[in-house]
């Protein structure tokens, strides 16, 4: 009866997956992270697989739920959700908010870059090509989010336009915009970067001091940059051109720090083993961990790895490590963002993760065995001091 009582329990707490696993010769894809998942869509894959030719646009979505701990070794399975018929976050649900107001001609919606404020709830976008024509767009197009209005930012002293670049939103509400192309085979300053105040739409930017007095990261595109609390962006990966040729970056792993009044670049020190340096990837932070999936480079489509995941400990800014596991037990750091010099803002912890199903389940079943044990030894215990009772009660003397 316990067992069956166990087993109710069980179907109770639990929710049944199917298990998934997604195609990992994926790249160019888009990663989101929200509610302790990293949602992924989109992208492409190999139209062959044995010789990784052609390309056909991926339908997938899908997540990683990063809410429970996960190693990504060869004979690891990680935790994805296939969500091939869900798509809003909080009701798991299919929604149509197509409709907008002032829709801008989005001729140049190939390879732009957007960025989302979750305070202001409004979408930035900037840049994109159009292809065939080769021409390369430098508006800002503005969603509010909550109205569904487009609206159009600030031309005055805006870059030249460029795509394949990274948007990272800091603290104080500027946009800093990375890398990119600004025509075919050109790309733009590592050590001049555009800057979008989005509190009162206008443009800037900040020249960093670079070669040969300072380090100066190789010109990229097609990279990664993910914002630490302490005001350091994190840039990984991405392609240049070598004598015509597209290659990865060999210094993959830069670090943008914009917590000082002169922005600086350096190169991160690792103490371990670095993955083949990619390009069309995703990174995410969560906590103290870059997560870093999918992707391809000029030699495999993938790199020979079963997962394509890859984690970055930042934990330790003077020493980056490349780690197998993804542990929840490691507490992220606590300490407060530095602010950026034209401005502050608070910015929230990570969310602590909360107690996941299997936990409640492996503690319900171990107080309930538990019980049962001292249960059982109470029983033992009582049986025998009545049995002991029993026998003195037969060799004692009879009294009259």
């Amino acid at each position: 009866m316990l067992f069956l009582c166990l087993i109710v329990i069980c179907l109770y707490l639990n929710e049944f997956t199917l298990a998934f696993t997604p195609n990992n010769t994926v790249w160019g894809h888009s990663a989101v992270f929200a509610d302790s998942r990293i949602y992924i869509t989109g992208g492409y894959y190999p139209q062959n697989p044995i010789n990784f030719t052609g390309a056909i646009l991926s339908k997938e979505f899908y997540y990683l739920d990063v809410e429970k701990s996960f190693g990504v070794g060869a004979t690891d399975t990680l935790p994805w959700v296939d969500l091939i018929y869900t798509y809003v976050i909080s009701s798991q649900q299919w929604s149509n908010n197509s409709t907008t107001t002032n829709a801008p001609q989005f001729y140049y919606n190939s390879q732009g870059q957007t960025v989302c404020d979750v305070k202001t709830g409004k979408m930035y976008r900037f840049g994109g090509n159009r292809h065939l024509s080769g021409q390369i767009n430098n508006n800002m197009d503005i969603l509010d989010t909550s109205t569904l209005v487009w609206e159009t930012g600030s031309t005055v002293n805006a870059p030249i336009g460029r795509y394949d670049h990274t948007g990272t939103l800091l603290s104080n509400g500027n946009i800093v915009y990375i890398g990119g192309c600004i025509s075919y085979g050109e790309f733009a300053s590592m050590t001049e970067l555009p800057l979008y105040n989005t509190n009162n739409n206008t443009w800037t930017s900040i020249t960093i001091p670079g070669y040969p007095d300072y380090y100066s990261p190789t010109p990229r595109a097609y990279h990664s940059a993910v914002l630490t609390q302490d005001g350091r962006i994190i840039v990984y990966g991405g392609y240049t051109i070598n004598y015509n040729l597209h290659e990865v970056v060999t210094d993959d792993l830069v670090i943008l720090d914009t917590s000082q009044p002169v922005y600086t670049w350096s190169k991160a020190n690792v103490s371990t083993n670095s993955p083949l340096s990619r390009f069309y990837h995703t990174a995410t932070l969560v906590g103290d961990y870059m997560i870093v999936i999918f992707g391809r480079n000029n030699i495999h489509i993938p790199p020979p790895t079963s997962n394509e995941v890859f984690i970055l400990d930042t934990s330790d800014k003077s020493n980056y490590k490349w780690v197998s596991e993804f542990d929840l037990n490691t507490p992220p750091t606590t300490s407060s963002p530095t602010p950026s010099p034209t401005g502050s803002s608070n910015s929230s912890k990570p969310p602590t993760p909360s107690t996941a199903p299997s936990d409640l389940i492996g503690i319900l079943i171990t107080v309930v065995f538990a019980l049962i044990g001292a249960s059982f030894l109470i029983y033992r215990y009582r049986r025998r001091r009545l049995s002991r009772l029993d026998i003195l009660t037969l060799i004692s003397p009879q009294t009259n």
